[in-house]
């Protein structure tokens, strides 16, 4: 009798010294990255933190849209909205390099059937002495619809609100944080309302809950999106990197290859120099921890440009729908 009792008290203690181990070791990894900074005389990466302007390029594009039915397209649409892509990346006086990337897109209701729909997203980023932080944010109308019959229901709407999705988040050594809330705004897409969208999705955020996240060790921890697809499109021998997004990791795999017909599409519009070359890189992303199926992409860039803007991207974002944004001369 005192065998099993012994036992089950050994048990009980081994297993509470090994959650007090855990609970320390995770607390630890989460407050590494913060000590980390502040023993390097860093401040958290803020958004006043911005890289030179006049160290940047930028695209404004013409957006196009497929619609798609088993696989067979069936309508095609040119000019139902645009979008931006920006690249800006300066060294700091310290020494630091900061670089800012952002994807922005729309649609323009009077030339999308009355559909609203607007989305950006923004990653700012610090590496100094091998020490690699950033912070995102990004904003976008909730779009519910799964089919084709769902997408129509949804067109020539005459609602003066839309429901809106908005995340934020900071990736540090060893440490992601992330915030994200809903909320109801104007159904504008203007990028002249795009300033008091923010401050509604700010203000949304106020009251959310941040969730962190343990992500293993300095060397290891992962980029945000743009920014790991930024590595990969700036070296032509890599092929696969890790991101996160909303705490959660995920796989970007891309291929390249020159494509001869885009080289002489886009030096006949004058988008590129005679002597430059257009690669077509194709893509996938897949979250880690699922087996959900993967988003394909594609894009299109000059190759050996010190900051490559794409001149084209295409995606699927539902099954029904492909986009398409066109670089403008």
């Amino acid at each position: 009798m005192n065998g099993p009792t012994a036992q089950g008290d050994y048990n009980r203690s081994s297993q509470g010294m090994r959650t007090r181990r855990d609970f320390c070791r995770i607390w630890a990894s989460l407050l590494c990255g913060r000590r980390f900074l502040s023993a390097q005389g860093k401040a958290p990466l803020s958004w006043v933190n911005q890289p030179d302007a006049r160290d940047g390029s930028e695209r404004r594009y013409r957006a196009d849209a497929q619609i798609v039915l088993l696989s067979i397209p069936v309508l095609h649409r040119k000019g139902v909205g645009d979008g931006a892509s920006s690249w800006r990346e300066s060294t700091a006086d310290d020494g630091a390099t900061l670089r800012l990337l952002e994807f922005s897109g729309r649609s323009a209701p009077e030339h999308a059937a009355g559909l609203n729909r607007f989305g950006f997203i923004q990653e700012l980023s610090r590496t100094v002495d091998r020490t690699f932080e950033s912070i995102y944010f990004g904003v976008m109308t909730a779009s519910p619809e799964e089919t084709a019959a769902e997408a129509r229901k949804a067109l020539h709407s005459n609602s003066k609100e839309a429901a809106f999705s908005v995340i934020e988040g900071r990736i540090v050594p060893a440490e992601i944080e992330t915030v994200g809330a809903h909320f109801i705004a104007p159904a504008k897409t203007s990028p002249a309302d795009r300033a008091a969208l923010i401050a509604d999705a700010r203000r949304a955020l106020a009251g959310a809950p941040k969730r962190r996240e343990e992500v293993g060790t300095i060397a290891s921890m992962p980029r945000p999106f743009l920014h790991a697809l930024a590595d990969l499109l700036l070296n032509p021998n890599s092929s696969t990197a890790q991101y996160a997004y909303n705490g959660r990791l995920y796989e970007l795999r891309v291929a390249r290859a020159r494509d001869p017909k885009a080289t002489a599409a886009y030096r006949e519009q004058r988008l590129i120099p005679l002597g430059a070359t257009i690669a077509r890189i194709s893509g996938t992303l897949r979250r880690q921890e699922r087996g959900d199926k993967p988003i394909d992409f594609r894009l299109w860039i000059e190759e050996g440009t010190a900051r490559p803007v794409p001149l084209r991207i295409e995606y699927q974002p539902k099954s029904y729908l492909r986009l398409t944004f066109e670089a403008l001369a």
